[in-house]
């Protein structure tokens, strides 16, 4: 309970002190250390794989990305200073939200009712995995992921729409320090997401997570400064390896749709192997995805035209 009450008081406090922070750059460093406090809470609430996504994604790589906004938004930003009205308007909706939230869950009944828990543990056998977590999202509701793959190729497809990807800061070419760091890194990197790819089907883990991880070498590849960086140049390749993990999750679920005569039904003998390929698949998508998110753009074509 006090493990609870201090998590709780910090996550508050950081909140605070992001919102009333005067440094961009200070509120991002507040906003990654918030993003890791969030993911142990998650972890106190026995939800490893999604204290293992926020850590990932919602901590390093959106820190990552905000720190890269920052490059391009004129500092410092003009002020402008609201009418109180509006002020008090805003300050009396965020108090009456917070106490419907409060009330709400101070009203909720406590007692232990059956969920669908036991469901689907019953049915775990049959779905190729024991991670009830991969389980439910990539077999018993495998259509929700496959629609938020579907948002992620959305979402590259309307950053590139904006154009070209600005310069991204690179060290100089041949660093012999930041080199002798990549050297043992990278693979390290690859080996972690290859094995977090692996531990989905039975433990906290899973494509998300290792799209993460495997998206934090190739970043560090891109700074780098290498001549032939993954995901410096706008290339056919590029495109399919982000489009990858949609385009074999709509033919696994075309294919079981023709075959079991419903979406995404797996054949029992089969389905630990067509997860595995949908996750594998959907771990490159993610990779490739957040460094060119990371980018801001379209990346430059090989031959370097505009």
């Amino acid at each position: 309970m006090l493990l609870d009450l201090v998590l709780g008081a910090v996550v508050l406090g950081l909140v605070a002190a992001m919102l009333w922070s005067g440094s961009r750059a200070r509120m991002t460093m507040l906003f990654i250390g918030f993003g890791g406090v969030v993911a142990l809470v998650w972890m106190r609430l026995g939800a490893p794989d999604v204290a293992l996504a926020e850590a990932a994604v919602g901590a390093a790589l959106t820190g990552a990305l905000i720190l890269r906004a920052q490059g391009s938004v004129p500092s410092p930003l003009p002020e402008r200073s609201l009418p109180w009205i509006i002020r008090g308007l805003v300050a009396g909706l965020s108090v009456a939200v917070f106490s419907a939230l409060a009330w709400a869950l101070i009203s909720l009944d406590w007692q232990v009712r059956p969920g669908l828990e036991g469901a689907v543990e019953a049915r775990l056998p049959e779905s190729g995995v024991t991670n009830p977590v991969t389980a439910v999202l990539l077999n018993f509701r495998g259509y929700d992921t496959l629609l938020e793959v579907a948002v992620l190729l959305i979402a590259t497809a309307a950053v590139w729409c904006l154009g070209r990807s600005p310069e991204t800061p690179r060290l100089p070419p041949g660093d012999p320090l930041y080199l002798a760091l990549l050297r043992p890194l990278i693979p390290l990197l690859c080996i972690v997401a290859g094995y977090l790819l692996w531990l989905g089907a039975f433990a906290p883990g899973g494509a998300f997570q290792a799209g993460a991880v495997l998206s934090g070498a190739l970043l560090l590849l891109l700074v780098a400064g290498l001549p032939r960086a993954p995901g410096q140049m706008d290339t056919l390749r590029l495109r399919v390896t982000i489009a990858a993990g949609l385009l074999v999750f709509v033919v696994v679920a075309a294919a079981t749709a023709m075959s079991q005569s419903t979406l995404l039904q797996y054949p029992p003998g089969l389905a630990k192997h067509l997860i595995l390929v949908i996750e594998a698949a959907l771990t490159l998508s993610v990779a490739f995805t957040f460094l060119v998110l990371f980018q801001g753009g379209r990346p430059a074509p090989p031959d370097g035209r505009a």
